[in-house]
Protein backbone atom coordinates (compact mmCIF):
# COMPACT_ATOMS: atom_id res chain seq x y z
CA UNK A 1 0.00 0.00 0.00
CA UNK A 2 1.49 3.41 -0.94
CA UNK A 3 0.45 6.19 1.63
CA UNK A 4 1.36 10.37 0.53
CA UNK A 5 2.19 12.93 3.11
CA UNK A 6 -0.25 13.83 4.86
CA UNK A 7 -3.19 11.90 2.88
CA UNK A 8 -4.06 9.38 5.77
CA UNK A 9 -5.65 9.27 8.99
CA UNK A 10 -4.30 6.64 12.06
CA UNK A 11 -7.32 5.82 14.24
CA UNK A 12 -6.50 5.30 17.72
CA UNK A 13 -3.95 7.33 20.07
CA UNK A 14 -2.49 4.80 21.99
CA UNK A 15 0.27 3.07 21.84
CA UNK A 16 0.38 1.21 18.48
CA UNK A 17 -0.86 4.79 16.86
CA UNK A 18 1.76 6.74 18.18
CA UNK A 19 4.32 3.82 17.15
CA UNK A 20 2.59 4.02 13.81
CA UNK A 21 3.54 8.03 13.85
CA UNK A 22 7.03 7.15 14.98
CA UNK A 23 7.62 5.09 12.14
CA UNK A 24 5.57 6.99 9.13
CA UNK A 25 7.90 10.22 10.32
CA UNK A 26 11.29 8.34 10.09
CA UNK A 27 10.51 8.00 6.31
CA UNK A 28 9.27 11.19 6.11
CA UNK A 29 5.37 10.69 5.69
CA UNK A 30 3.00 11.89 7.95
CA UNK A 31 -0.78 11.51 8.43
CA UNK A 32 -3.60 14.06 8.24
CA UNK A 33 -4.13 13.14 11.44
CA UNK A 34 -4.42 11.01 14.33
CA UNK A 35 -7.85 10.32 15.20
CA UNK A 36 -9.66 9.65 18.65
CA UNK A 37 -12.63 8.94 21.09
CA UNK A 38 -11.24 10.71 23.84
CA UNK A 39 -7.55 12.09 23.07
CA UNK A 40 -5.34 12.80 25.59
CA UNK A 41 -3.05 15.08 23.56
CA UNK A 42 -3.30 17.44 21.28
CA UNK A 43 -0.56 16.84 19.08
CA UNK A 44 1.89 13.83 18.60
CA UNK A 45 5.59 14.28 16.75
CA UNK A 46 3.74 17.76 15.32
CA UNK A 47 0.57 15.90 13.92
CA UNK A 48 -2.91 16.84 15.05
CA UNK A 49 -4.67 14.54 17.45
CA UNK A 50 -8.59 15.31 17.13
CA UNK A 51 -11.70 14.10 18.37
CA UNK A 52 -13.19 11.24 16.19
CA UNK A 53 -16.48 12.53 16.51
CA UNK A 54 -15.56 16.14 15.11
CA UNK A 55 -16.34 14.67 12.33
CA UNK A 56 -14.68 17.22 9.52
CA UNK A 57 -12.53 14.82 7.77
CA UNK A 58 -11.72 13.91 4.39
CA UNK A 59 -13.65 10.82 3.90
CA UNK A 60 -11.99 9.52 0.48
CA UNK A 61 -8.58 9.34 2.53
CA UNK A 62 -7.44 5.64 4.36
CA UNK A 63 -7.85 5.08 7.61
CA UNK A 64 -5.36 2.93 9.21
CA UNK A 65 -7.17 1.25 12.44
CA UNK A 66 -4.27 0.81 15.46
CA UNK A 67 -6.61 -0.35 17.71
CA UNK A 68 -7.47 -4.35 19.09
CA UNK A 69 -9.95 -5.74 21.09
CA UNK A 70 -13.04 -3.59 21.16
CA UNK A 71 -16.21 -4.83 19.12
CA UNK A 72 -17.55 -1.96 16.48
CA UNK A 73 -14.46 -0.01 15.61
CA UNK A 74 -14.41 -0.38 12.21
CA UNK A 75 -18.08 -0.53 11.99
CA UNK A 76 -18.05 2.57 13.73
CA UNK A 77 -15.29 4.00 11.23
CA UNK A 78 -17.51 3.27 8.20
CA UNK A 79 -20.60 4.68 9.28
CA UNK A 80 -18.55 7.99 9.95
CA UNK A 81 -18.16 7.65 5.80
CA UNK A 82 -14.78 6.86 5.71
CA UNK A 83 -14.34 4.86 2.44
CA UNK A 84 -10.93 3.13 3.18
CA UNK A 85 -10.47 1.32 6.18
CA UNK A 86 -7.31 -0.60 7.00
CA UNK A 87 -8.14 -3.23 9.65
CA UNK A 88 -5.26 -3.44 12.36
CA UNK A 89 -3.69 -6.53 12.00
CA UNK A 90 -3.63 -5.46 7.99
CA UNK A 91 -1.48 -2.34 9.26
CA UNK A 92 0.66 -5.27 11.36
CA UNK A 93 1.35 -7.04 8.10
CA UNK A 94 1.79 -3.74 6.02
CA UNK A 95 4.15 -1.72 8.23
CA UNK A 96 5.60 -4.32 11.05
CA UNK A 97 8.72 -1.85 11.45
CA UNK A 98 6.23 0.19 13.28
CA UNK A 99 5.44 -3.20 15.39
CA UNK A 100 9.19 -2.95 16.40
CA UNK A 101 8.59 0.70 17.83
CA UNK A 102 6.08 -0.26 19.65
CA UNK A 103 7.41 -3.47 21.42
CA UNK A 104 10.39 -0.74 23.46
CA UNK A 105 7.49 1.73 23.61
CA UNK A 106 8.38 0.96 27.62
CA UNK A 107 4.55 -0.42 28.65
CA UNK A 108 4.76 -3.60 30.77
CA UNK A 109 6.87 -6.08 29.01
CA UNK A 110 7.67 -3.84 25.87
CA UNK A 111 10.90 -2.52 27.54
CA UNK A 112 13.91 -1.45 25.34
CA UNK A 113 16.12 -2.93 24.33
CA UNK A 114 14.76 -5.74 21.75
CA UNK A 115 17.83 -8.31 22.06
CA UNK A 116 16.88 -8.30 26.24
CA UNK A 117 13.28 -9.31 25.64
CA UNK A 118 14.38 -13.20 25.24
CA UNK A 119 16.83 -14.99 27.23
CA UNK A 120 17.90 -17.91 25.31
CA UNK A 121 19.09 -19.84 27.77
CA UNK A 122 16.16 -19.82 29.81
CA UNK A 123 13.93 -20.14 27.23
CA UNK A 124 15.74 -23.41 25.93
CA UNK A 125 15.41 -24.54 29.48
CA UNK A 126 11.31 -24.35 29.28
CA UNK A 127 10.67 -25.89 26.27
CA UNK A 128 10.17 -29.16 28.06
CA UNK A 129 8.14 -28.18 30.81
CA UNK A 130 5.19 -27.24 29.16
CA UNK A 131 2.51 -29.60 29.18
CA UNK A 132 0.53 -29.61 26.10
CA UNK A 133 1.40 -29.03 22.20
CA UNK A 134 -1.28 -25.58 22.79
CA UNK A 135 1.35 -24.24 25.60
CA UNK A 136 4.51 -25.13 23.85
CA UNK A 137 3.66 -23.17 20.68
CA UNK A 138 1.84 -19.97 21.96
CA UNK A 139 5.63 -19.82 23.91
CA UNK A 140 7.55 -20.48 20.86
CA UNK A 141 5.17 -17.97 18.92
CA UNK A 142 5.79 -15.01 21.87
CA UNK A 143 9.40 -15.15 21.72
CA UNK A 144 9.35 -15.39 17.53
CA UNK A 145 7.20 -12.48 17.78
CA UNK A 146 9.26 -10.44 20.37
CA UNK A 147 12.32 -11.58 18.48
CA UNK A 148 10.90 -10.55 14.79
CA UNK A 149 7.19 -8.80 15.70
CA UNK A 150 5.05 -9.67 12.62
CA UNK A 151 1.24 -10.01 11.37
CA UNK A 152 1.84 -13.94 11.07
CA UNK A 153 4.05 -14.08 14.47
CA UNK A 154 1.23 -12.25 16.16
CA UNK A 155 -0.31 -14.54 19.01
CA UNK A 156 -4.26 -14.03 18.73
CA UNK A 157 -5.59 -14.41 22.42
CA UNK A 158 -8.03 -17.04 23.23
CA UNK A 159 -12.09 -16.19 23.08
CA UNK A 160 -13.10 -17.32 26.67
CA UNK A 161 -13.80 -15.51 29.85
CA UNK A 162 -10.25 -14.62 31.77
CA UNK A 163 -8.80 -17.21 33.74
CA UNK A 164 -11.36 -19.97 33.00
CA UNK A 165 -9.87 -21.69 29.94
CA UNK A 166 -11.99 -25.02 29.19
CA UNK A 167 -9.26 -26.93 28.01
CA UNK A 168 -6.81 -27.54 30.85
CA UNK A 169 -7.25 -31.28 32.93
CA UNK A 170 -8.29 -31.00 36.36
CA UNK A 171 -7.93 -27.02 36.89
CA UNK A 172 -10.16 -25.73 39.76
CA UNK A 173 -11.10 -29.55 40.53
CA UNK A 174 -11.53 -29.20 44.13
CA UNK A 175 -14.71 -29.96 46.45
CA UNK A 176 -14.35 -26.79 48.14
CA UNK A 177 -12.22 -24.03 47.12
CA UNK A 178 -9.98 -21.82 49.36
CA UNK A 179 -9.09 -19.02 47.02
CA UNK A 180 -6.85 -16.02 47.57
CA UNK A 181 -6.92 -13.09 44.59
CA UNK A 182 -4.28 -11.06 44.70
CA UNK A 183 -5.13 -7.64 42.85
CA UNK A 184 -8.53 -7.98 43.01
CA UNK A 185 -9.26 -5.51 41.11
CA UNK A 186 -13.16 -4.76 41.78
CA UNK A 187 -14.01 -8.54 41.52
CA UNK A 188 -14.46 -9.52 38.12
CA UNK A 189 -12.54 -12.59 38.70
CA UNK A 190 -14.76 -13.32 41.61
CA UNK A 191 -17.79 -13.17 39.51
CA UNK A 192 -16.51 -15.42 37.09
CA UNK A 193 -15.43 -18.47 40.22
CA UNK A 194 -19.11 -17.73 42.13
CA UNK A 195 -21.06 -18.16 38.54
CA UNK A 196 -18.84 -20.95 37.69
CA UNK A 197 -17.93 -22.80 41.53
CA UNK A 198 -20.15 -20.48 44.15
CA UNK A 199 -21.98 -23.88 46.00
CA UNK A 200 -17.83 -25.15 46.11
CA UNK A 201 -16.34 -22.06 47.43
CA UNK A 202 -15.74 -21.83 50.96
CA UNK A 203 -13.39 -18.73 51.23
CA UNK A 204 -12.54 -16.24 49.27
CA UNK A 205 -9.89 -14.05 50.06
CA UNK A 206 -8.79 -11.07 48.19
CA UNK A 207 -5.52 -8.35 47.90
CA UNK A 208 -6.23 -4.77 46.66
CA UNK A 209 -4.48 -1.73 47.49
CA UNK A 210 -6.90 1.06 45.89
CA UNK A 211 -9.47 1.69 48.01
CA UNK A 212 -11.82 2.79 44.57
CA UNK A 213 -12.10 -0.89 43.25
CA UNK A 214 -12.50 -2.60 46.79
CA UNK A 215 -15.73 0.23 47.08
CA UNK A 216 -16.10 -1.51 43.38
CA UNK A 217 -15.94 -5.25 44.99
CA UNK A 218 -18.29 -3.80 47.72
CA UNK A 219 -20.94 -2.73 45.29
CA UNK A 220 -20.61 -5.86 42.77
CA UNK A 221 -21.25 -8.09 45.91
CA UNK A 222 -24.36 -6.57 47.49
CA UNK A 223 -25.63 -6.28 43.16
CA UNK A 224 -25.33 -10.10 43.78
CA UNK A 225 -27.14 -10.17 46.68
CA UNK A 226 -24.03 -11.51 49.00
CA UNK A 227 -23.21 -9.83 51.88
CA UNK A 228 -19.60 -7.81 52.09
CA UNK A 229 -18.37 -10.23 54.70
CA UNK A 230 -18.25 -12.71 51.98
CA UNK A 231 -15.10 -12.18 51.10
CA UNK A 232 -11.94 -10.92 53.27
CA UNK A 233 -10.15 -8.15 51.60
CA UNK A 234 -7.02 -6.62 52.93
CA UNK A 235 -5.38 -3.87 51.75
CA UNK A 236 -2.08 -4.54 51.69
CA UNK A 237 1.12 -5.07 48.59
CA UNK A 238 3.03 -8.01 48.50
CA UNK A 239 6.30 -8.25 47.42
CA UNK A 240 7.62 -4.80 48.00
CA UNK A 241 11.45 -4.42 49.51
CA UNK A 242 11.64 -4.66 52.99
CA UNK A 243 10.78 -1.52 54.68
CA UNK A 244 8.97 0.29 52.11
CA UNK A 245 5.53 0.71 51.04
CA UNK A 246 3.18 2.04 48.39
CA UNK A 247 1.70 5.74 48.49
CA UNK A 248 -1.01 5.58 46.30
CA UNK A 249 -2.62 8.65 45.33
CA UNK A 250 -6.35 8.13 43.59
CA UNK A 251 -8.23 10.47 41.49
CA UNK A 252 -11.39 10.91 39.11
CA UNK A 253 -9.15 9.63 36.33
CA UNK A 254 -6.49 8.37 37.38
CA UNK A 255 -4.06 6.84 39.91
CA UNK A 256 -0.59 6.97 40.73
CA UNK A 257 1.58 4.70 42.52
CA UNK A 258 4.78 5.14 44.45
CA UNK A 259 7.25 3.08 46.06
CA UNK A 260 8.63 4.73 49.06
CA UNK A 261 10.83 3.97 51.89
CA UNK A 262 10.40 4.01 55.61
CA UNK A 263 11.43 7.94 56.06
CA UNK A 264 8.73 8.61 53.53
CA UNK A 265 6.08 6.72 55.03
CA UNK A 266 6.64 8.44 58.20
CA UNK A 267 5.97 12.51 56.59
CA UNK A 268 2.58 10.62 54.61
CA UNK A 269 -1.17 10.77 55.01
CA UNK A 270 -1.67 7.28 56.24
CA UNK A 271 -4.63 7.42 53.91
CA UNK A 272 -2.94 7.34 51.02
CA UNK A 273 -0.22 4.50 52.28
CA UNK A 274 -0.64 1.21 51.81
CA UNK A 275 1.84 -1.11 53.79
CA UNK A 276 3.46 -3.86 52.76
CA UNK A 277 2.09 -7.99 53.16
CA UNK A 278 3.61 -10.54 52.77
CA UNK A 279 2.26 -13.42 50.50
CA UNK A 280 3.49 -16.47 52.14
CA UNK A 281 1.95 -15.32 55.51
CA UNK A 282 -1.19 -14.46 53.66
CA UNK A 283 -1.27 -17.81 52.14
CA UNK A 284 -0.78 -19.78 55.28
CA UNK A 285 -4.17 -17.47 57.08
CA UNK A 286 -6.17 -18.22 53.99
CA UNK A 287 -5.02 -22.28 53.61
CA UNK A 288 -5.72 -21.20 50.19
CA UNK A 289 -5.57 -23.92 47.52
CA UNK A 290 -6.04 -21.76 44.54
CA UNK A 291 -4.02 -18.58 44.33
CA UNK A 292 -4.43 -16.11 41.48
CA UNK A 293 -2.67 -12.79 41.29
CA UNK A 294 -1.65 -10.23 38.91
CA UNK A 295 -0.24 -6.68 41.19
CA UNK A 296 1.57 -4.93 38.26
CA UNK A 297 5.11 -6.04 38.20
CA UNK A 298 5.91 -7.22 41.83
CA UNK A 299 4.38 -10.64 41.17
CA UNK A 300 8.31 -12.82 41.05
CA UNK A 301 9.44 -10.62 44.41
CA UNK A 302 6.00 -11.79 45.80
CA UNK A 303 6.47 -15.70 45.28
CA UNK A 304 9.87 -15.17 46.69
CA UNK A 305 8.09 -14.75 50.02
CA UNK A 306 5.34 -17.92 48.94
CA UNK A 307 8.02 -20.53 48.10
CA UNK A 308 7.61 -22.41 51.55
CA UNK A 309 3.71 -22.36 51.10
CA UNK A 310 3.80 -23.58 47.87
CA UNK A 311 6.21 -26.01 48.09
CA UNK A 312 4.68 -27.96 50.85
CA UNK A 313 1.00 -27.04 50.14
CA UNK A 314 1.20 -27.00 45.91
CA UNK A 315 -1.80 -24.88 45.31
CA UNK A 316 -3.35 -24.22 42.19
CA UNK A 317 -1.56 -21.15 40.21
CA UNK A 318 -2.92 -18.30 37.93
CA UNK A 319 -0.47 -16.11 37.45
CA UNK A 320 0.69 -13.44 34.84
CA UNK A 321 3.89 -13.57 32.65
CA UNK A 322 3.77 -10.06 30.45
CA UNK A 323 4.56 -7.18 32.97
CA UNK A 324 8.34 -7.77 32.42
CA UNK A 325 10.04 -8.93 29.91
CA UNK A 326 11.37 -11.73 31.85
CA UNK A 327 8.14 -12.54 33.91
CA UNK A 328 7.67 -15.08 30.97
CA UNK A 329 10.20 -17.24 32.02
CA UNK A 330 11.62 -16.44 35.27
CA UNK A 331 8.30 -17.13 36.85
CA UNK A 332 7.50 -20.54 35.37
CA UNK A 333 10.92 -21.28 36.04
CA UNK A 334 10.72 -20.04 39.87
CA UNK A 335 7.61 -21.92 40.35
CA UNK A 336 9.35 -25.17 39.37
CA UNK A 337 12.40 -24.49 41.83
CA UNK A 338 10.08 -23.86 44.47
CA UNK A 339 8.02 -27.68 43.84
CA UNK A 340 10.21 -29.69 41.52
CA UNK A 341 8.53 -32.26 39.01
CA UNK A 342 4.86 -31.45 41.49
CA UNK A 343 2.61 -29.41 38.51
CA UNK A 344 1.96 -29.30 35.01
CA UNK A 345 2.44 -25.93 33.28
CA UNK A 346 0.06 -24.37 30.45
CA UNK A 347 0.39 -21.41 28.73
CA UNK A 348 -2.52 -19.29 27.47
CA UNK A 349 -2.93 -15.87 25.97
CA UNK A 350 -5.99 -14.28 27.27
CA UNK A 351 -5.41 -10.69 25.76
CA UNK A 352 -4.23 -8.37 22.77
CA UNK A 353 -0.82 -7.29 22.09
CA UNK A 354 0.55 -10.00 24.45
CA UNK A 355 -1.16 -8.69 27.34
CA UNK A 356 -2.82 -10.81 29.69
CA UNK A 357 -0.71 -14.14 29.52
CA UNK A 358 -1.30 -16.23 31.82
CA UNK A 359 0.52 -19.35 33.67
CA UNK A 360 -1.25 -21.81 35.10
CA UNK A 361 0.39 -24.36 37.04
CA UNK A 362 -1.90 -27.37 38.09
CA UNK A 363 -0.56 -29.74 41.00
CA UNK A 364 0.16 -33.13 39.08
CA UNK A 365 -1.61 -35.14 42.28
CA UNK A 366 -4.51 -33.07 41.10
CA UNK A 367 -5.07 -34.76 37.63
CA UNK A 368 -6.62 -38.39 37.64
Amino acid sequence: MELKNNAFYIYGGSHFGKALVEYFSEINILPAAVLDRAPKFEHYLGVPVLPFEQGNFDHKLPVLVSILGFDGVEQAIEKAGFEQIIPTLEVFKLFPQALKILNQCGVLWMQPPLDKQVDERSCDALQSLWSDSSSLNLFNKIINYRKSPSQSSYPLPEGYEMYFPTDIPSLYAYERLRVLDVGIFDGDTFAGFYERYGTCIEKYSGVEVSTKNIAKLQTRLKNMGLSESFIEVERLAVGLPEGSALKVIENDSASTVELIDSNAIASCDSAVVVQAGDLGRLLVKTQCNILKMDIEGADYDALIQAKTYISNHTPTLALSLYHRPQDLWAIPLLIESFAPNKYNYYLRQEGHWLLETQLYAVPKAMVV
